[in-house]
């Protein structure tokens, strides 16, 4: 099983650290792959019965039935208009069995670590092909087939989608240029359908697209919606600030990755402390990035003393440090920038 959605992917010689995580081998591989920030415990048989569209108008709104004896039925008067109304109805749950179709095979195939049937349900513009990665050295590790079933839902948002939803989704300006994804697609047709576990607690929806290539669906690309607010400030907090420098001793919003193009910041921690704190996170509250250290004298680990990296929003963000001492958790410094 992946213990957590970062590690969908894994590359056995490459050593990560907590303080130089790029781009690509956390957010944007958390945001693409397979949609694995659902938790997959196991195949999802039931996929298709509960995404399977009800009658009615192919939006989603049943139709009831006429109980009054009065009249729903076709007469010489009518024309075609109903036939046609009907014709239009199997379309689209045509579509949307053949969408649903898709993630369900994609879900179970990563349940079962089977990624040459991933790959097969997979855009050529797909950027985490799984096949593809393995190809470079990389490891996917999924469910191994061994877990009990997860019940997960499915509803189609659009049936005919713009490129331009596909950057609503977090991570797709890593992977995507707007202009060649417009040309790529010009002659294709974009669904999008939002995947979500039945538990409230299995996190939240992720967003599919769906693309055709030579007439069949595939799976270009999934991750959150990205909800950052119009104005960054609108989710700030009140700034802490570390007077002591228990922990933070500045940060850089500045910082100029030699290793990624993505906007981070750079969180230096304090060379020695008082408090006590196993661990320190380091969040963006408008970027959505998250890293930390650990203090394990066992494993020669120390949060003092280094500088994080998080991703942030160059339109504005909201840094968060916390330091975790057992079950306690602290905020010492919160910080905002706007530029």
């Amino acid at each position: 099983m992946v213990p957590s959605r970062d590690a969908a992917l894994s590359n056995p010689t490459d050593k990560q650290t907590s303080s130089a995580a790029p781009f690509s081998r956390r957010r944007a591989l958390q945001a693409g792959i397979a949609a694995l920030t659902l938790p997959l415990a196991g195949c999802v048989s039931d996929l298709a019965d509960e995404s399977a569209p009800k009658d009615g108008d192919g939006d989603g709104n049943e139709t009831v039935a006429d109980t009054d004896g009065t009249d729903d039925e076709t007469t010489a008067d009518d024309g075609d208009q109903p036939t046609e109304e009907n014709a239009a109805e199997e379309r689209d749950d045509s579509v949307d069995a053949a969408l649903s179709a898709v993630v369900e095979t994609y879900l179970n195939a990563a349940v079962e670590e089977d990624t040459e049937t991933m790959s097969e349900v997979s855009h050529r513009l797909n950027p985490l092909d799984p096949a593809a990665w393995e190809e470079e050295g990389w490891e996917f590790s999924g469910g191994n087939g061994d877990a009990d079933p997860d019940e997960y839902e499915t509803t189609v948002r659009s049936r005919d989608a713009a490129t331009d939803a596909v950057f609503e989704l977090e991570g797709s300006e890593f992977w995507f240029d707007r202009d060649e994804l417009d040309d790529d697609l010009a002659d294709e047709r974009l669904a999008l359908l939002e995947v979500s576990a039945d538990d409230p607690s299995g996190g939240d929806p992720t967003v599919w697209v769906l693309a055709t290539e030579n007439g069949e669906w595939k799976y270009l690309f999934s991750g959150p919606a990205d909800d950052a607010p119009d104005d960054p400030s609108e989710a700030f907090e009140e700034p802490i600030e570390d007077e002591a420098n228990d922990v933070v001793e500045e940060i850089n919003w500045e910082y100029d990755s030699p290793a990624s193009d993505v906007n981070q910041a750079a969180v230096v921690l304090t060379d020695s402390t008082e408090i006590d704190a196993e661990r320190v996170r380091v969040e963006s509250t408008v970027a959505g990035g998250q890293t930390g250290a650990y203090d394990n004298e066992e494993f020669g680990a120390t949060w003092t003393g280094i500088t994080l990296y998080v991703e942030v929003d160059p339109a504005g963000d909201q840094i968060v440090v916390t330091a975790i001492d057992g079950d306690e958790e602290t905020v010492v410094h919160r910080e905002q920038f706007e530029p």
